[in-house]
């Protein structure tokens, strides 16, 4: 959080092009997503095999998109969009003749690349929610480009990566490139781009729009009800979000009876209970519970990507950095109440539509797995396309709790801990889950 002028001034004359900090930190990124690459056993992350690169071989040898199985209900790789798997094909085709092996290790080479894009579009962001502060800005950036469970995606092919990408360019085009613009032709570009990342994962639709709303709202002032510019724009961003998306959702109504379909069998409430019984019949809160806890475990790194004898160390220290955070946040809030620390406007939108994201993905996460599909509620992976709504807050966090003195060692030891984490993963993919797999489904060929 800025004092004077919300970061201006001296801050103003950081060029970030030129701090090799800033180049460090994008080097060992690509250093990091390389390697979990080659660690994790190829054809075995996230429904790699199971759902993302059948896709991929369906485009390419049919010409058309999966149809319904109806030996099976809502089969695995009819259920995804198109788009990410479509934008891929030339570089399947290309591998294809060199074996499956090729083609997918080709596939998982455009991940960490997807991913740095969705960095350099992240970093203008991050620093204007940090006030333009060159080392603030460069730990949030840091402890965003080095989060451990960005490397599921960085490290493997998963239409997750598509979905961070166009995440990304939404809020950069909210927060920093058109937030002045209050023309029809932005809030028509912002509906498309969600429209867009809806044809790569649904999750795209769920979130964007909560987000462009609330930018809209924003930028038309308290008064916006009244001003017919403000239902203008927002029947464009809708309108121009539909026609490019809702083909895909209305071929879903027809062949499986909902826009967003998911298999039977994953939701552990009754089906033949409202949500309104399931309430009362005290089934959803310890769902609710249950799915809180296991986006807060899951969110560092996938859950099982630590070892056991390690759960103790590693998720104490979690829970403190958390608690830390969160204290944080809210000595943040109380000293912006009494007028101690300011933010601008400019900080102020950057950090609140962040923050608006992540909250949009992770309360969907959690009806998700409590209505839905109970396997959701580990799905920590799920909230990466808003990362920064979760690393800007426990940034500011962190240097408000921390005396001024102490934050560089504090930065040292966190983004240090950060770094362990990975090695960590690495180890528990080596000496368990590659075994494991192996053993039971063999190599991929």
């Amino acid at each position: 959080m800025a004092t004077g002028k919300a970061g201006q001034g001296t801050h103003a004359a950081w060029d970030p092009r030129r701090d090799r900090l800033l180049w460090a930190i994008l080097i060992v990124y690509m250093g990091l997503a390389i390697t979990h690459s080659y660690v994790m056993e190829l054809g075995y992350g996230p429904d790699e095999t199971s759902r993302h690169y059948p896709y991929i071989q369906w485009l390419a040898t049919e010409h058309t998109l999966p149809p319904a199985d109806p030996t099976e209900d809502c089969g695995p790789i009819e259920l995804h969009p198109p788009l990410y798997y479509t934008a891929l094909l030339p570089v399947y085709l290309a591998a294809k003749p060199f074996g499956d092996r090729a083609a997918l290790r080709a596939l998982r080479w455009t991940s960490p690349f997807l991913i740095l894009a969705t960095l350099l579009l992240w970093f203008p962001v991050i620093r204007r929610a940090c006030g333009g502060r060159r080392k603030a800005s460069l730990f949030a950036f840091a402890l965003t480009a080095w989060w451990p469970n960005l490397f599921v995606a960085a490290g493997t092919f998963n239409n997750d990566v598509g979905t961070l990408l166009v995440s990304a360019l939404l809020l950069y085009l909210v927060v920093i490139r058109q937030w002045d613009d209050r023309s029809l032709w932005s809030a028509g570009l912002w509906g498309l781009v969600i429209g867009i990342g809806a044809l790569v994962k649904s999750s795209v639709l769920t979130v964007g729009m909560p987000v462009v709303a609330m930018a809209i709202l924003w930028q038309h002032g308290r008064r916006c009800w009244a001003d017919g510019r403000f239902w203008t724009r927002g029947l464009v961003a809708a309108g121009t979000c539909v026609a490019s998306c809702g083909w895909w959702y209305l071929r879903n109504l027809e062949l499986h009876g909902s826009f967003i379909p998911v298999p039977h069998g994953y939701c552990l409430i009754p089906h033949y209970l409202t949500k309104l019984e399931a309430l009362m019949a005290g089934y959803v809160g310890p769902l609710f519970f249950r799915a809180v806890n296991g986006q807060w475990v899951s969110v560092f790194a996938g859950a099982v990507w630590f070892p056991d004898w390690t759960h103790g160390v590693v998720y104490t220290a979690l829970r403190v950095l958390t608690v830390l955070g969160v204290l944080g946040v809210l000595i943040g809030i109380a000293r912006l109440v009494r007028r101690v620390v300011r933010m601008g406007p400019e900080q102020t939108r950057a950090l609140l539509l962040s923050c608006a994201g992540f909250g949009a993905i992770y309360l969907s996460c959690i009806w998700v797995s409590i209505f839905v599909h109970a396997g959701v509620y580990q799905g920590g992976r799920y909230l990466l396309p808003f990362l920064p709504g979760l690393t800007i807050p426990l940034t500011l966090g962190l240097r408000q709790i921390c005396p001024r003195p102490l934050r560089g060692l504090l930065a040292i030891i966190v983004l240090l801990f950060l770094l362990g984490l990975s090695a960590l993963t690495w180890y528990h993919l080596s000496t368990y889950w590659n075994p494991y797999v192996l053993s039971t489904s063999g190599r991929f060929e």
